[in-house]
Protein backbone atom coordinates (compact mmCIF):
# COMPACT_ATOMS: atom_id res chain seq x y z
CA UNK A 1 0.00 0.00 0.00
CA UNK A 2 1.40 3.40 -0.74
CA UNK A 3 -0.60 4.83 2.05
CA UNK A 4 -3.17 7.31 -0.71
CA UNK A 5 -6.73 6.92 -0.57
CA UNK A 6 -8.78 7.18 -3.68
CA UNK A 7 -11.92 9.21 -2.36
CA UNK A 8 -13.86 10.96 -4.67
CA UNK A 9 -13.83 14.54 -4.21
CA UNK A 10 -16.34 15.48 -6.80
CA UNK A 11 -19.40 14.23 -4.62
CA UNK A 12 -22.34 12.41 -6.67
CA UNK A 13 -20.19 13.85 -9.74
CA UNK A 14 -18.06 11.43 -11.67
CA UNK A 15 -15.67 14.17 -13.07
CA UNK A 16 -13.86 17.71 -11.93
CA UNK A 17 -15.73 19.01 -15.21
CA UNK A 18 -19.37 17.67 -14.55
CA UNK A 19 -19.30 19.37 -10.98
CA UNK A 20 -18.50 22.70 -12.51
CA UNK A 21 -20.82 23.17 -14.58
CA UNK A 22 -23.45 22.39 -12.51
CA UNK A 23 -21.38 24.96 -10.24
CA UNK A 24 -22.14 27.44 -12.85
CA UNK A 25 -25.58 27.32 -13.63
CA UNK A 26 -26.52 26.67 -10.03
CA UNK A 27 -27.56 23.11 -10.38
CA UNK A 28 -28.47 20.97 -7.02
CA UNK A 29 -25.09 19.34 -5.63
CA UNK A 30 -26.25 16.56 -3.81
CA UNK A 31 -29.18 14.87 -4.63
CA UNK A 32 -28.85 12.57 -8.13
CA UNK A 33 -32.25 12.43 -8.31
CA UNK A 34 -32.30 15.74 -10.04
CA UNK A 35 -30.33 14.24 -12.79
CA UNK A 36 -31.10 12.09 -15.71
CA UNK A 37 -28.51 9.47 -15.02
CA UNK A 38 -27.83 5.90 -15.40
CA UNK A 39 -25.43 4.97 -13.17
CA UNK A 40 -23.66 5.19 -9.94
CA UNK A 41 -22.42 8.94 -10.82
CA UNK A 42 -23.68 12.04 -12.69
CA UNK A 43 -21.73 12.30 -15.34
CA UNK A 44 -20.90 15.70 -17.75
CA UNK A 45 -22.87 14.06 -20.37
CA UNK A 46 -26.08 14.23 -17.70
CA UNK A 47 -25.53 17.56 -16.95
CA UNK A 48 -24.50 18.71 -19.88
CA UNK A 49 -28.34 17.59 -21.31
CA UNK A 50 -29.66 19.82 -17.92
CA UNK A 51 -28.10 22.33 -19.60
CA UNK A 52 -28.87 21.87 -22.92
CA UNK A 53 -32.36 21.96 -22.33
CA UNK A 54 -32.43 25.43 -20.16
CA UNK A 55 -30.62 27.18 -23.31
CA UNK A 56 -33.25 25.52 -25.45
CA UNK A 57 -36.29 26.82 -23.50
CA UNK A 58 -34.28 30.43 -23.78
CA UNK A 59 -34.25 30.35 -27.49
CA UNK A 60 -37.47 28.50 -28.19
CA UNK A 61 -40.06 30.18 -25.38
CA UNK A 62 -37.91 33.35 -24.95
CA UNK A 63 -37.38 32.49 -20.97
CA UNK A 64 -34.55 33.95 -18.86
CA UNK A 65 -31.22 33.34 -19.99
CA UNK A 66 -29.88 30.83 -17.87
CA UNK A 67 -26.43 32.56 -17.48
CA UNK A 68 -24.97 35.37 -18.68
CA UNK A 69 -22.54 35.24 -21.39
CA UNK A 70 -20.86 37.32 -24.21
CA UNK A 71 -22.54 37.51 -27.15
CA UNK A 72 -19.67 35.26 -28.93
CA UNK A 73 -20.70 32.41 -26.63
CA UNK A 74 -24.66 32.82 -26.74
CA UNK A 75 -23.91 32.55 -30.71
CA UNK A 76 -21.85 30.00 -30.46
CA UNK A 77 -24.43 27.81 -27.90
CA UNK A 78 -27.35 28.55 -30.61
CA UNK A 79 -25.31 27.03 -33.50
CA UNK A 80 -24.03 24.11 -31.39
CA UNK A 81 -27.84 23.67 -30.41
CA UNK A 82 -29.40 23.45 -34.15
CA UNK A 83 -26.57 21.87 -36.15
CA UNK A 84 -27.19 18.50 -36.19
Amino acid sequence: MTGTSSRNTYGIFKTKRAKLLAIKYSLDLYNKNAYIHSGNLILYSDVKFIVDNFWMDHFMYGTYKPFEVSLDEYNDIYYSLISP
